[in-house]
């Protein structure tokens, strides 16, 4: 508590060099925005960070470094969960507050709902030398939003980016969609991918290697499918693609369990006889993650065409990144976007995500083909070190207008 009292002096004694991140969300889960208040705060920029509090998330993810300049503040949900209104207005009032006692030069709006808080400081007063940015995650057509709820937010979206002086998304494509949405075809659109920094390395364990030795599968060749579990990403026709892969194979999931997801992915491996080769983890600690990803051999990345955001997944998609920054081949949808990026990034082969034989077929020509594997890998170095990293995303945006 001291520590925070103290940065909010340090904060409005320089108002000039310092920065507001608002997400309504656990921070921890976006790794764009770890990466940026990191390299702010190397900067010598103070940021204050100002999120939800998330139990489930906070016991999955370890302590995550923001940078020395930077402090968490995590609100509190003071109402019942089924409130969820008033915990959010509770959320938007204490930012209005922190936002006028502070007064910072620059404030990053995190997703859709925190961008409505921009229409109300806007509405009591906004200051001349005030800058409002809007980085978006993760929005969708209006006519892929069922409920009218979803609509309506979506309509005080497009307004309330009209506030902001800047807008940021994870792909040039969806940058201009928006654009053309919001009517807005200025040059205050910017794109900025989810790529890690250079030289990069995460913490690992042997939590993994020792489940392998404890397996006796050393020997197998590893096929890890990282990311949230649940519908909308080929899981069970990638189950079903085991069936026709080499017996020295084995598939490894790990991520989140969306609605008890896993479970009925566990059934279904049950039934289908492949308990020996395919292997679940759910809400695993980072270093597990990353364990896991250092000792793979080839990554798997699909997404159903169900919104906007998995139909432009090439570049920016979280488990690509980390893929990329394994170093380990990767098979991703065959789509316009992933054949489009892939004229330019020849870094992954694609697959038909509906048929189980096709992919068990891009798996075996990987592992096999070494020839193919080596100029995979040598193209993901090359990638990663030229444009498929978080400095160069950070040059062509925030570098392009940040003060």
């Amino acid at each position: 508590m001291k520590d925070f009292q103290k940065l909010t002096k340090v904060l409005k004694k320089s108002s000039m060099n310092n920065f507001f991140f608002v997400i309504w969300g656990n921070p921890k889960f976006y790794q764009t925005l770890i990466f940026l208040a990191r390299h702010l705060s190397k900067k010598g920029k103070k940021i204050l960070i100002i999120c939800k509090e998330s139990n489930l998330q906070n016991n999955i993810i370890e302590k995550i470094d923001f940078g020395k300049n930077t402090s968490v503040l995590t609100l509190p949900n003071p109402f019942f969960s089924s409130f969820n209104f008033l915990n959010y207005f509770f959320f938007v009032m204490y930012v209005i507050y922190k936002h006028f006692r502070i007064n910072p030069r620059n404030v990053v709006f995190f997703n859709q709902k925190s961008l409505f808080i921009v229409i109300l400081i806007n509405i009591f007063s906004k200051k001349k030398n005030q800058k409002f940015y809007y980085h978006n995650f993760d929005f969708d057509l209006k006519k892929n939003l069922l409920e009218f709820k979803d609509k309506l937010l979506f309509k005080i979206e497009i307004y309330a980016s009209k506030f902001c002086d800047s807008l940021i998304f994870p792909s040039q494509r969806r940058s201009e969609i928006f654009a053309n949405i919001a009517k807005n075809k200025s040059k205050n659109l910017y794109y900025c991918m989810n790529c890690f920094p250079l030289n990069y390395t995460p913490k690992t364990d042997f939590r993994f290697r020792s489940f392998l030795k404890n397996k006796k599968l050393l020997k197998k060749k590893i096929i890890c499918r990282l990311g949230s579990i649940g519908p909308n990403h080929f899981i069970e026709k990638i189950i079903q693609s085991s069936k026709f892969t080499n017996q020295n194979v084995i598939y490894i999931f790990a991520g989140v369990s969306i609605n008890n997801y896993a479970n009925k992915l566990q059934n279904k491996i049950r039934k289908l006889n492949l308990s020996n080769k395919i292997f679940i983890f759910e809400n695993i600690k980072n270093k597990f993650w990353f364990d896991i990803l250092y000792n793979s051999d080839l990554g798997i990345c699909l997404y159903k065409n169900t919104n906007l955001s998995h139909m432009n997944m090439a570049g920016t998609s979280q488990k690509f990144n980390n893929y990329l920054l394994a170093n380990i081949p990767m098979i991703t949808n065959d789509n316009l976007d992933f054949r489009k990026f892939k004229k330019k990034f020849d870094i992954y082969e694609i697959a038909n995500p509906n048929s189980p034989k096709d992919i068990a077929k891009k798996i075996n020509h990987i592992l096999k083909n070494k020839k193919r594997r080596n100029i995979i890998k040598k193209n993901m170095l090359k990638a990663y070190k030229q444009e498929l990293n978080f400095e160069y995303q950070f040059r062509i945006s925030y570098g392009k207008f940040l003060p």
